[in-house]
């Protein structure tokens, strides 16, 4: 019997609450979950070691989610990794068209349901290919 291999989470947020639950709902569901609460070390723990999906903030201190994706999306190593946005409060039009010209896998508001968040990871995960 082949041994079932968890899949790796970047959470990236800087409010402790949301990681938490967002932490929470992933590993009930067996996924092996990592936390940055920057961008820059968001970055940092993607450089080390790619996981195989982002949940990303958009709206953080410093170097914000939309940069962050930018730079991913930049990478050769990580152009593919797939990273749904989070977001607690509304993006304007030039936000969305920005946020939509990054090609994120889905994007998402922090008052989703545990179930909804973890049926939309492992639809992401099915769907794209990932990280090469």
């Amino acid at each position: 019997m082949t041994p079932v291999v968890s899949r790796k989470i970047l959470i990236v947020d800087d409010e402790p609450t949301v990681r938490g639950f967002v932490q929470f709902s992933l590993r009930g569901a067996k996924f092996e979950v990592t936390e940055a609460s920057s961008g820059a070390e968001a970055l940092a723990l993607i450089r080390a070691s790619v996981p195989d999906l982002v949940l990303l903030d958009i709206r953080i201190p410093g170097l914000d989610g939309i940069e962050v994706l930018r730079r991913i999306r930049a990478s050769p190593a990580t152009k593919s990794l797939p990273v749904i946005f989070l977001t607690g409060t509304p993006l304007d039009v030039d936000e969305i068209v920005e946020v939509l010209e990054l090609d994120p896998s889905d994007i998402l508001t922090k008052q989703v349901s545990a179930h909804e968040l973890v049926a939309r990871v492992k639809w992401v995960l099915r769907r794209e290919p990932g990280p090469a």
